[in-house]
This record gives structure tokens, sequence and C-alpha cells, in this order.
């Protein structure tokens, strides 16, 4: 096995996840470039990963200006930076792994198909969930015919009310007008891109959608409550207060304090405090002013007949995903934080089912996403060098599908109709 060589564009969260493989299996991948436009970002990853200045860069365009050699390039900026660096580095040459969602626009989804297509090269999609040992022991039963065809799919998605604030509300994904993403498309294209791949035996042929933004508003603002938590009498109290979330608990720091641009263990309490008095992460929750739901339905229609429903919910008290097939022969039943599902089948001579519980729980390595992390860079190296095994990769055809019935459910809740998708079909 060769040794992968990656590069990595945007060295925020997601990109340091990526990029930290190279660390855990030095003697199957290295990092031999990064760029992000934070110099102090760009100092962190050229100490860890052992990079001469001449690979660490300011601009995409430097580094494509390089010609540097790398076998993929790790894409996680921004959502709404996806179109345009994902362009510039396929028609450079690139194999691509690009963080979800690929767009928020079809045009451009299409458009970026068609030019990996066009190049001859790679195009993975971030979508981690199907690298964890959880849906993938699911999708060999599937594959195996062991409950048969599909008849149904119904996935729900619970977004922890402190995930949910974090990202969400006071989040860089508190608002579709700014980030260009709807709160399906960046927290749940995860989830339809799982139903279309698990059920890629069809296609998806209509959506429809209902949803709406029911509790983070202003009407639900306690009376006495101020703009910001730092000015309200409520500050020790709230189930919200940016204090006891952001401050006491910590909760999500490399999110909460990016907007301070130092090293995270080098921002005092004292910066902490007057950046909560100023910023989006102190102000109330309720006040914000953002367009995101906090609900969501989707129905999909799949060719075969088959049907799939997803619930998405934010701000609820314990977060996860929950999923249930039910399939000719027997069906799956979970819930995916628990790293363990139940397998029914049928028995027709007793007139019965037997169940058997199934646990990945040994198959856990300790990286987020429940192991998924890990799992998607281990499978993307071992395609690189040619093993084709993985049941998580597949044609980018899912990927497409999966986004194209968010945009179908957004257009229906927004517009009250059953969106077809071959409407989405062409550029």
């Amino acid at each position: 096995m060769r040794k992968i060589k990656i590069a990595v564009v945007g060295y925020g969260n997601r990109g340091g996840v990526y990029a930290s493989y190279a660390l855990s299996r030095p003697e199957e991948a290295e990092i031999c470039a990064v760029v992000d436009c934070l110099e102090f970002k760009l100092k962190e990853a050229g100490a860890l990963f052992g990079l001469p200045e001449d690979r660490l860069f300011l601009s995409l365009d430097e580094f494509l200006k390089a010609n540097v050699e790398c076998d993929i390039v790790v894409n996680a900026t921004m959502d709404q930076m996806h179109y345009e660096t994902a362009m510039a580095i396929l028609e450079k040459g690139y194999n691509m792994l690009l963080e979800k969602p690929i767009t928020a626009d079809k045009n451009e989804l299409l458009a970026i198909e068609k030019k990996a297509k066009e190049k001859g090269v790679y195009l993975f999609v971030c979508h981690v969930m199907r690298y964890s040992p959880y849906f993938v022991e699911i999708k060999r039963l599937i594959n195996k015919g062991v409950i048969g065809e599909i008849f149904a799919l119904e996935m729900n998605e619970h977004v922890s009310a402190g995930h949910f604030v974090n990202s969400y509300v006071r989040g860089r994904w508190h608002s579709e007008a700014e980030c260009g993403s709807s709160f399906l498309l960046a927290k749940c294209c995860h989830d339809l891109d799982l139903m279309c791949w698990l059920n890629n035996k069809s296609e998806p042929k209509a959506v429809s959608s209902f949803g709406s933004r029911g509790y983070f508003k202003p009407e639900f603002a306690p009376e006495d409550s101020a703009e910001y938590c730092y000015d309200c009498p409520r500050l020790h109290t709230c189930m919200y207060s940016a204090k006891l979330m952001h401050l006491d608990n910590d909760s999500a720091p490399y999110v909460t304090w990016e907007g301070i641009k130092k090293p995270l263990d080098e921002i005092t309490k004292e910066e902490k405090i007057a950046y909560l008095k100023t910023s989006i992460f102190g102000q109330c929750v309720y006040k914000i002013d953002t367009d995101l739901v906090d609900r969501q339905c989707v129905s999909v229609n799949f060719a075969n007949g088959s049907v799939g429903t997803l619930n998405m919910i934010g701000g609820t008290t314990r977060g996860g995903r929950n999923i249930h097939i039910t399939g000719s022969k027997g069906e799956i039943e979970g819930y995916w934080e628990s790293s363990e599902f139940v397998l029914r089948i049928y028995n027709a001579n007793l007139q019965e089912y037997a169940e058997k519980r199934i646990s990945v729980k040994d198959k856990l390595t300790n990286t987020g996403h429940m192991g998924s992390d890990f799992e998607i860079m281990k499978s993307i190296v071992a395609y690189l060098n040619g093993d084709r095994e993985s049941v998580s990769i597949t044609s980018i055809d899912d990927s497409i599908n999966g986004h194209l019935c968010v945009y179908a459910a957004d257009e229906s809740r927004k517009e009250g109709r059953i969106v077809f998708l071959e409407e989405y079909k062409q550029l």
C-alpha cells in the first residue's frame, strides 16, 4: 500500500479532524499541504504535521498555482464556499473529498458532478454516517437480502438543545440567508443521504414536507429578558444562558470562540466574557434574527413504491438518530448512539418472528460521529489504493439524490406542494 498524500483546504474543526487520520496512521497517509485564511491556524498545522512554509497557503489560488503533488484534496471550507472551491480543485485535476453539504443550489450540485466526470477524478462527499460501523452493518444485511425488499424506512434525528443552540441558533448556521444552507441541508443531508444509500436499489421520485420555527422566537422570551445574556437578570438561571452554555460548560469551544481568532489554549476567561457581551454567542436565543426551522418532517416516495420518512427536531432533551427499516422478510430497528440494533426475521412455520440484537461496540474507534470520522478516511485511503470493498463508497448518484431530496423538501415546505425530482435532473 502506497502512502496517500492529502492536502487540506479549510483547517477548521472538520478539516482538522480529517487531517488527524495521518497522525494515527502515518504509514498510510501524510498531510502534504494546508490552506487556511488564518495565519495562526497555518502555524498550528505546520507544527503538527511538520510542514515547511512553502506548503502552508493563505488562499486556494496560491495552493493551486504551486502545483502541489497530492492524491486527494480535502475541501472543508464553509458551505457557501463549496461551489467555487470545488470547481477550482476539480478543474486542476485533483481527487476531492468535499465536506457536506455539497452546495445549496441544484445547478451548482449538478455542475460539480459533471466537472468531476469530465476531469475523470474521484469525488467523495463527507457523509460520514455511511462509514460508521453501525450503518455499515445495516447496509451489509440489506445487500445480502436478509430483510428482503425494503418497504419503508422510518428515520428521525433529534438535535439536542445544546447542539442546536450552539450551531443553528447562535452558530455559523443560524441563518439560511447568510450561510446558504437550511437546517435540513446543514444538519440532515446526512439522513437523507442515508435513506437514498440504504435504499439505492431504487431512486427517489417525489417529496413532500412540513416544518416551521415554532419555539426559538421573540414571543417565547421571558418578559424581563434582555438582548444579551450578560445584561439579563436570568444570566445564572436560563437553560440557554450564554454563561452557562459557553463559558461554564464550554460547549463546542471550536465553534463558540472561533471569532476571537486565537488558539483556544491562549484565550483568557476575560476575553471570552468580553466576546459574549457583544457577539451572537452571547445573544438571547429567542431574539436572534434567524430564518431556520426548528422542526421538519419529510416524506419520500421511491420509484419502486417504497417510502421513506424523516422527522427532524431541534432543541430536544436527548439527541440522537433512530431508524426502523421494514422489509418483505424482516426488519431492522435501532438507535445509532447505542451502537446496536435489533434484527427481526419472520418465521412462516412458527407464525412469529425471531429477534437478534446486533452490537458494533467492539468495532468503534475513539473518534467523532461514533467512529465515522476515522472510518471515512480509512475507506478513502484504501479506495485510492485500489481496494473496492467498502459498502459506504458508492456512485456519486446516491449523494446527488440525497441532496435533491433536501432541496425538494425545503421547496415543498415553503410552497406547500409535492415536488417531483424529475424537475431537478437537468442543468
